[in-house]
């Protein structure tokens, strides 16, 4: 599993758990817009997504609006890949 995510892993990948690993709520739009400033949109969902079949990130729904999907890190660090 760990030569897994060491293939899989880019800077953008770090960038995201830096930065929101240790930040109580986040949002999915959230991340997208980070990640809107070094890539594109499609780029920015497909890195959150490969974030998720890491198993480094889960999704949950929120409780005050359902539309809104709240991520939840497994991983606050990425420093044993680096």
């Amino acid at each position: 599993m760990e030569s897994k995510i060491r293939k899989a892993l880019n800077i953008h990948h770090f960038r995201v758990v830096k930065q929101f690993a240790t930040l109580k709520e986040v949002k999915i739009c959230d991340i997208e817009r980070y990640l809107a400033a070094y890539v594109s949109m499609p780029t920015a969902r497909k890195i959150i997504h490969q974030l998720d079949d890491l198993e480094i990130i889960t999704f949950d729904q929120s409780q005050s609006d359902k539309r809104v999907k709240i991520v939840r890190f497994l991983r606050t660090s990425l420093d044993e890949f680096v």
